[in-house]
């Protein structure tokens, strides 16, 4: 309990002491005035509350909340040199006295942000705050702290949160081009086939994703090759059945998938189905869950499974049309007895069956590609021998096409020569 405070008792027993300062009234107003100036110049020197009075050293931002406001304040010459969207609002503000106004973020984080700006240095707690990080990174422009949270999201990127990460760069626009990864593909190709363009891009190439955008398409492939590796783990999550149909589809729709078996994947097209048919609030038939999938009802490489793992399957949904069953299953039974498939069985079939037929029956590799290096966790030491030797045979046989056709170019261009100078 807090207690009035009593100036007899304070004083020992003595009554207070008189001040000896005259009242203001009672000055002159040239007094009054130099007395005034006087006080202003303390303030202005010794007081660092107000931002006015410290010649503009420092800028206070209000941040509106929902039931309360709050003020952060920085200073304005690390706000100004960042050369960010907050230096744009601070630089539109006008004059050193007035406040910025800064809405829809998180106190905590928009501070933290502040911080960084003026220090240079950040500490993460969680993924999920990196992610929220990332985005204030985002909306101000901060391209150097986009670049920070990429590398630490990567760094501990784990199966537990691999599915919160992908989903949050769907905000970004990498997503589209996310599945080439930068400097991968057809870009090494060309790299390796051309000597001088391999000269001329080799230290270019060896660093990497550079830009923001950049480290978005790669995080994002590295999120994909993590679930490549952990297929079964991260098919188990309650936050698949969550994701949007972009989302599954990018993710089903992988080659390398390390599955023990298909069913793992028939499962999670089930259960995501009646789940998109709840959130539709449709009859969970099996014409709408199949609607509902789509083309990810062919995603599952049937002819890898056994008859009694198919059959078991179709007791649980049918994803297939009944030809298309009928088609799978006499191909099983076939295999199963030992026979395969004659050329004169093969022909009777349309090149649409035919290209499923192949599609059903590709395996999947051993082994997941490599991560885009990005931290020390995707640094390619990191992973098996077995699996750094599977990743350069498959850069090969990718290469391999590759370079023929950029050596039949180059013939074909120096016969063109030889025939226009002896014309």
């Amino acid at each position: 309990m807090v207690l009035p405070f009593n100036t007899t008792e304070a004083n020992t027993g003595r009554a207070a002491p008189l001040p000896t300062a005259p009242p203001m009234a009672s000055l002159a107003p040239e007094s009054a005035r130099i007395g005034a100036a006087d006080f202003s110049s303390l303030t202005a020197t010794g007081n660092g509350n107000d931002p006015a009075a410290d010649g503009g050293q420092y800028v206070d931002f209000l941040v509106l909340g929902n039931k309360e406001n709050y003020l952060v304040r920085a200073e304005r010459k690390a706000i100004l040199d960042s050369n960010t969207g907050l230096a744009q609002i601070l630089a539109s503000a006008g004059g050193p006295g007035g406040k910025c106004v800064v809405r829809d973020v998180n106190r905590d984080n928009f501070e933290t942000f502040v911080r960084y700006l003026e220090t240079k240095f950040i500490k993460f707690v969680s993924p999920t705050h990196t992610l929220e990080m990332l985005e204030l990174a985002t909306r101000y422009q901060c391209p150097q702290l986009e670049i920070h949270c990429v590398k630490e999201l990567d760094l501990n990127l784990r199966v537990e949160h691999v599915l919160e990460v992908y989903r949050a760069l769907w905000f970004y626009n990498s997503v589209p081009s996310a599945a080439v990864a930068p400097n991968s593909g057809a870009a090494r190709r060309r790299t390796r086939c051309c000597p001088t363009r391999r000269n001329r891009e080799a230290n270019g190439a060896a660093r990497g994703p550079v830009t923001p955008e950049e480290h978005f398409a790669a995080l994002l492939a590295n999120c994909l090759q993590l679930i490549d590796m952990h297929a079964e783990q991260v098919f188990s999550q309650e936050a698949m059945l969550a994701l949007r149909f972009p989302e599954l589809e990018m993710i089903v729709k992988r080659d390398a998938l390390q599955l023990s078996s298909e069913t793992v994947l028939l499962d999670l097209l089930a259960r995501w189905s009646l789940e998109d048919c709840k959130r539709k609030n449709i009859d969970p038939t099996a014409e709408n869950r199949r609607r509902a999938l789509g083309a990810l009802c062919y995603a599952p490489r049937y002819l890898t499974m056994t008859r009694r793992e198919f059959e078991g399957a179709r007791e649980r949904i049918e994803l297939l049309d009944p030809i298309e069953s009928q088609l799978v299953g006499d191909i099983l039974i076939r295999s199963a007895g030992g026979k395969q498939q004659s050329s004169r069985k093969a022909a009777g079939l349309t090149p649409e069956q035919q290209a499923l037929v192949a599609r059903f029956q590709a395996p999947r590799p051993a082994f997941a590609l490599l991560p885009i290096p990005l931290s020390a966790r995707s640094q390619p030491r990191n992973y098996p021998k077995k699996m750094r030797k599977a990743a350069e045979e498959a850069e090969r046989e990718r290469e391999g096409t590759g370079k023929k056709g950029c050596c039949d170019r180059l013939l074909l261009n120096c016969l063109s020569v030889f025939a226009c100078i002896f014309d």
